[in-house]
Parts: structure tokens; C-alpha cells; sequence
């Protein structure tokens, strides 16, 4: 196994008494960093802790930058003061949140930054009113992967993706009707700015380029862990080669997708993976970072962040006037890859964003015609 990793926390099976009061010392330069922290996982898990489950908002002031961009797929804020203020918005909505720090794959950026990819799995009631509609005082589970640049202490960039699709199902609320609640919301105007930009790169990649899986795994030392997940993604979600799944997954691998969405083995992937892609079939997909960590000497973990775009075919009759829209997703992967195939997949991305922003466009194409879209 490639010992530049192996020392790092793990967080996978530790009990959070473990996680919050390591007992080891530092195993990484960290610099500028405070002297409590150990390695870039501890930063992030006891941070989060901090701000999260013992409510101390205000640490966000200590551990961002003053500027520090966070891009959602459905919003966008720049200053440390706006991740507070977001901070409060859903804690009220959700006040007894409690997060559960599944994993966090990591990267050395070099110049002393550091790439971290946290899972993490919450739950939470909603006893106030949040961007979906009035409180519903029901309980739901919610996913979120999220994508930190950290430096000197501080998170100086940031993507967020949320299964919020999974979570309103389970508050009693309709996805579209959601999406349609979220829709009349201003978005800021760097955030329009972003999101054309990406879909322009998105849209102009290279889709039909080659990657080579790669030999056979041998052993963890040998396994190029990139190049395999770069040749995943452009066979599987760019080729929409869905026989080769066989190469890439375990037959009895796990998968777990937005809105409630869940596969054992690779019959049920292949049909959830191709029903989903199905309201975007021209869609292109850029590989736009990755982490690695290692678990064991078979096994090694998988972050990756990426962006998919294309024009839109809707499956719900909802949506039915935004056929042809420009169709554009932010959306985060974690991977479990045990000798050389995956074992367990979560993929995460904002549905309710992604149906709210074609609303919009609509709204605002009639709008420019002088008309008005009810949504």
C-alpha cells in the first residue's frame, strides 16, 4: 500500500469520542495550520463537528476565508459572512440537524493546500420553513458530499451537492413542487455568470476520447486508481458503453443515486444509471478532480467531482415545456474500489436545483417575450 496515506485518520468504523480527541501526533505538514489538528481529516471532521452539531455558527468566521467562492447547483456566495447567514437559514429549518462524518478523501495540492472530499449522511427534522415550503415537522435522511480547498486553517473554495430530491420525498413534499417553490428564488448574478460558463465547457469536451483502463489489479501498489476512474466515466456516462459495466463493477457491487435511488449488482446499475441518463441522452461529462485514500492493502477510496451537461428530454409531463433546454448537473462521486472493480458507489447531486434551474430558464425566455411562466 503507498504509505503517503496510510497514517492519515480514518474515519470509516471510529467512534466520534475517537475522531474528536485523536490521540496521535501530527502526520502531516499542515502549515498554518493550528497545532490541534493531526492531518487535513481531523481538520475537517472536528471543524465540522464544531460548527454543526454543537451550533457554533460563528467558527465559520475562523475556518473559511474571507473570501471563499462555495458553488451549488443551485446558488452561489463568495463571503465567509454568506456562509454564516446560509449557515442559520437551514439550521432553523432543520434545528436538531446531526451530521455523520462517513469518510473523507483527501489530496496534497501542493504549495500547502489541501483537497478534501467529505461524505456526509444527516438527519433531521423539519420544524421550521426552508427554501422547499412550510415546515412539515417530518424526519428525513439527506446526503451531501462536499468538495473543500483548504489552506492555513481555512476553507478558501468550496462545491456542495445535496440529494435534496431524497429528502423532500421524505418531508411529504412533491420533487417538481419543490423545484417549483425554489424556482422563484433570485439567484445571484455570478451564480448565472458560473453556470452558462460551465455548461460551455461542459458541452465542448472532447467526449469520445479513449481511456485505458489499465492492466489487471494485481495489488494496491501497482493500481493506477486514476486512470481506472477517468476510463469509467468516459466508457460508462460518455460512450454509454453500459456492457462494459462487467470490467469496472463487482457483480454484487452497491449503488446509490439521488431521489432515493438504490442497485445491488450490475443488472440493476446498468437500468438505473441508463433510466437517469435517458432525460439528458446527448449528455457529455468532465472528470474535473480527484482524490485517493487507501482503506487496506486490497482497497483504496475514490472522490471524484464532475459535471455533466446536455439538452434536456423530460420524463415528468411538469417539465414537458423545457424539452430542448439546456440541461446541466454539478454532481459529486465516492467510490469503493477493492481489488481493481467497485464495490460501492454514492453519487450525489441536487435534482431539485437541477428541475428548478430549467424552470427558470423558461421562466425567463417568457419573460424576454413578455409574458409570464406560472410555475
Amino acid at each position: 500500500m503507498p504509505s503517503l496515506k496510510k497514517d492519515v485518520t480514518q474515519v470509516y468504523w471510529q467512534p466520534l469520542d475517537k475522531l474528536l480527541a485523536p490521540d496521535t501526533a501530527r502526520t502531516q505538514s499542515l502549515k498554518g495550520f493550528d497545532d490541534e489538528f493531526i492531518d487535513i481529516t481531523d481538520y475537517i471532521i472536528r471543524i465540522t463537528h464544531r460548527i454543526w452539531e454543537q451550533k457554533n455558527v460563528g467558527l465559520c468566521f475562523d475556518y473559511y476565508g474571507e473570501i471563499c467562492p462555495v458553488y451549488t447547483l443551485g446558488a452561489y456566495s463568495e463571503s465567509v459572512d454568506l456562509v454564516v447567514q446560509n449557515t442559520l437559514k437551514t439550521i432553523a429549518a432543520f434545528p436538531d440537524r446531526s451530521l455523520i462524518g462517513e469518510n473523507v478523501i483527501w489530496n496534497d495540492e501542493g504549495d500547502d493546500t489541501y483537497y478534501s472530499s467529505h461524505l456526509i449522511t444527516s438527519i433531521m427534522t423539519n420544524s421550521g420553513d426552508s427554501e422547499f415550503g412550510p415546515a412539515t415537522n417530518k424526519t428525513g435522511r439527506v446526503t451531501t458530499i462536499a468538495d473543500c480547498v483548504c489552506k492555513e486553517n481555512r476553507i478558501i473554495e468550496e462545491w456542495l451537492v445535496r440529494d435534496n430530491s431524497f429528502l423532500v420525498k421524505q418531508l411529504g413534499i412533491k420533487p417538481i413542487d419543490a423545484a417549483k417553490k425554489v424556482a422563484n428564488n433570485a439567484v445571484h448574478p455570478t451564480f448565472t455568470k458560473w453556470y452558462a460558463s460551465e455548461y460551455e465547457r461542459v458541452i465542448n469536451h472532447d467526449h469520445r476520447k479513449d481511456v485505458a483502463k489499465g492492466d489487471e489489479y494485481t495489488n494496491l501498489d501497482e493500481f493506477n486508481a486514476k486512470q481506472f476512474a477517468q476510463s469509467w466515466q468516459q466508457t460508462i456516462f460518455n460512450q454509454k458503453q453500459f456492457s462494459k459495466l462487467v470490467d469496472y463493477y463487482h457483480l454484487n457491487a452497491s449503488l446509490q443515486w439521488p431521489g432515493g435511488r438504490n442497485a445491488l449488482g450490475v443488472a440493476q446499475i446498468s437500468g438505473t444509471i441508463i433510466q437517469w441518463l435517458a432525460q439528458c441522452p446527448d449528455c457529455k461529462l468532465t472528470f474535473d478532480h480527484i482524490g485517493i485514500t487507501y482503506f487496506d492493502e486490497h482497497t483504496c477510496d475514490i472522490a471524484v467531482r464532475w459535471a455533466l451537461a446536455g439538452t434536456h428530454s423530460p420524463q415528468i409531463t411538469e417539465l414537458e415545456h423545457t424539452r430542448g433546454d439546456k440541461f446541466f448537473v454539478l454532481g459529486a462521486t465516492h467510490l469503493k474500489v477493492h481489488k481493481g472493480k467497485i464495490a460501492k458507489e454514492i453519487t450525489v447531486f441536487d435534482e431539485i436545483a437541477l428541475m428548478a434551474n430549467l424552470l427558470r430558464t423558461q421562466q425567463q425566455s417568457f419573460a424576454h417575450l413578455g409574458g409570464k411562466l406560472d410555475v
